[in-house]
């Protein structure tokens, strides 16, 4: 959405005494009452980013989202991965210490693509061998239902290292994506760092938690860029790897960039736009 176009809605929305945030707030319900409709249709979820990262949308301050995000998510990723939450709780725990680290300044230091060895360790942090965490693994690999091999495990360092390209564009244009407050740019943004996500799996450099660490890694560079973190349900496991491995196998993004754009709706409404429904119910009550 050009600055006109944004310009041109904001007038007419208030010219005919709509609330804009109201408006925006409308649009994230409706998409939540009827979400298996909706996933149908990704030109309804680009219009709904449009309106929530282009126009006057107060948001909620991003911190907060960051702490939900810990709070909600880590069992459900658990439970997508096959975790044992009663069973293997140490592996809860790390997966718990891996996000933190991932909101500390510590991972600032020397950020770069090999900083997913540091966040592989907090994930294996709490086990009984904490050691192997952050090691890449010494063994063939290969993905169930995938065409393409993955990466050579004597090949692993190197392409990490070529991937740190990748890894310093996104972060050279992430403070700008940040207060730029325009969709179309937002979302090219989340674009790159699904594709690189998608170079990570293929890589492959771990024995283990290589999906829980790699989705880290590109959480964190989405909330470098102002995004949310995203989360995967367990209903919604074989749509994310369907369209995984048709990026890998064919190199065709389509399928994995139209998920993640649902799955940002879905972290926006889960993380903000259900406080701000909350909070108006907590105002009413409180007026009455």
């Amino acid at each position: 959405m050009n600055i006109e176009d944004k310009k041109l809605i904001i007038n007419y929305l208030l010219n005919h005494g709509i609330d804009i945030d109201k408006f925006i707030l409308n649009g994230f319900t409706y998409y939540k009452r009827n979400h298996v409709d909706i996933l149908k249709n990704s030109d309804y979820v680009d219009l709904l980013l449009s309106m929530y990262y282009d126009l006057t949308f107060e948001k909620t301050e991003f911190n907060n989202m960051k702490r939900s995000f810990v709070k909600k998510y880590i069992y459900n990723e658990s439970a997508v991965e096959g975790v044992d939450i009663l069973h293997d709780k140490e592996e809860v725990e790390g997966l718990k210490k891996m996000y933190e680290y991932m909101h500390s300044e510590k991972i600032e230091v020397n950020f770069d693509i090999f900083s997913i060895k540091d966040l592989h360790k907090k994930l294996f942090s709490c086990t009984l061998h904490p050691e192997f965490g952050g090691d890449f693994r010494r063994q063939f690999a290969y993905l169930e239902g995938a065409k393409t091999n993955l990466c050579d495990w004597t090949y692993i360092y190197f392409k990490l290292r070529d991937l740190d390209e990748s890894v310093k564009d996104i972060r050279q244009i992430s403070s700008a994506i940040k207060d730029c407050h325009n969709s179309r740019l937002i979302l090219l943004y989340l674009d790159k760092c699904v594709k690189l996500g998608c170079e990570l799996i293929k890589i492959h450099p771990f024995p283990d938690g290589n999906g829980r660490t790699i989705r880290c890694f590109v959480n964190k560079l989405m909330e470098d860029g102002g995004l949310p973190s995203i989360y995967i349900k367990k209903e919604e496991k074989n749509s994310y790897l369907s369209a995984m491995e048709k990026a890998i196998d064919y190199e065709d993004y389509s399928g994995i960039n139209s998920f993640y754009r649902f799955k940002l709706c879905d972290s926006i409404i889960e993380l903000d736009i259900n406080e701000r429904i909350n909070s108006n119910d907590k105002n009413k009550t409180l007026k009455k």
